[in-house]
This record gives C-alpha cells, structure tokens and sequence, in this order.
C-alpha cells in the first residue's frame, strides 16, 4: 500500500515539475553576453591583461646553474630589444642583479658584455 502511495506522489511531483528541470545549456542572451565579455577582456591593454614575459624568464637569475643564468640574460636582453616598452624594466632588473651581486663577478661581467652587445 505504501509502495504504490510513493509512487503516486513521485509521478504526482514529476507531472507537476515537468517543464521545469534544470539544464546546463545556456541561453542565447547569455551567450552573447559572455561573448561581448571576452571581446572586452582582449581589448585590454597587454600589460593590464596578463603578467609580461619577462618576469618568468627574470626569475631564472637566482639559479646556481651558469649555462641557466646566462640564457636567462640573454633572453632578457632579446626581449628588450624586441619589446621596446619593457626595455627600460629589463634593464632595471639587470641593473639591480648587477648592484646586489657583485661578488660574483663572472655573472657581472657576463651581464655588462650582454648590456654592451645589444648596445643598452
């Protein structure tokens, strides 16, 4: 008696909600909505947008492996001279690794032939 009771109200429910079930589609309306979104967000000015790439490639200085730092610099300097509005934060970054490690003068003198070779 009870099993047919719940049963009846469970096709009760389904009749009722039926129509109403939620679904993960989104509608058109909120599609163009998030398009317009998305085309505003890649208007933003690059530096504003995303980190510049320097940073990640900055970050390999520390490294105790020569053949690393070296690649680093020079990669630096690259994108100084291909990206002229991050020319002056490279530098600034070269300079300051220079100011602040002048024991080891390898990695120094390596910087100021780079800095001289793409003429900074």
């Amino acid at each position: 008696m009870f099993k047919n009771a719940n049963q009846k109200i469970v096709e009760f429910f389904k009749l009722w909600w039926a129509g109403k079930e939620e679904t993960d589609e989104i509608t058109p309306r909120q599609a163009n909505a998030i398009q317009k979104t998305s085309y505003l967000i890649s208007k933003k000015e690059f530096e504003k947008a995303c980190t510049p790439p320097y940073v990640a490639v900055a970050a390999q200085l520390g490294t105790d492996k020569q053949q690393v730092f070296e690649a680093a610099v020079y990669y630096l300097c690259t994108i100084a001279v291909n990206e002229p509005k991050y020319e002056k934060a490279i530098i600034h970054v070269l300079d300051s690794y220079m100011s602040e490690h002048k024991k080891n003068s390898v990695r120094v003198d390596y910087i100021k032939n780079m800095k001289e070779k793409f003429h900074f």
